[in-house]
């Protein structure tokens, strides 16, 4: 099964040359969230992932953080550099990168740009900042755009449906 996606583009590929809307099918369909639910989804979790669809890494003092592509970030301790230990997951939808700087985390939040610290004593996290909208929802992976969002409406990720 396909889904249709309304794609916007000041050049049709085809159909009415006048006409800059078009349908086509894609292969995948759009995993939508409310801003106001996006926004509290953001957590450490103290149990650590399985690593299933890597992305970005990078390293900071003992840690590695390893991208979970649109999912977040498994957290690894590496004080022991042949012995390193998965001890948490940093759940941040819509993720691909990250930077550090001090103790701040500054993490891609599918559209937003989160700042984040994290307490190690109480194993919680707390988002410092969040600057809205700073980059585009976030592609398909056959590289298509989807523009038939309500105003409140963020993608996170996208599905294979076939």
């Amino acid at each position: 099964m396909t889904s249709t996606v309304l794609i916007h583009s000041c050049v049709p590929f085809w159909g009415d040359e006048n006409d800059d809307d078009f349908l086509i099918a894609s292969n995948y369909e759009p995993i939508i969230m409310k801003r106001s639910v996006f926004e509290t989804t953001t957590t450490l979790e103290s149990t650590p992932r399985a690593i299933e669809n890597s992305g970005k890494i990078y390293v900071k003092d003992d840690y590695i953080f390893i991208n979970e592509v649109n999912e977040g970030f498994h957290l690894i301790n590496n004080s022991n550099p042949s012995n390193p230990q998965n001890i948490g997951f940093i759940k941040v939808l819509g993720s691909s990168d990250l930077s550090i700087k001090d103790d701040v985390i500054y993490i891609n939040n599918a559209t937003d740009l989160i700042a984040v610290t994290i307490d190690d004593t109480s194993e919680t996290l707390t988002i410092t900042k969040r600057l809205e909208n700073v980059f585009p929802q976030i592609w398909s992976p056959e590289g298509m755009s989807y523009y038939n969002l309500e105003q409140d409406d963020i993608i996170v990720n996208w599905e294979l449906i076939n």
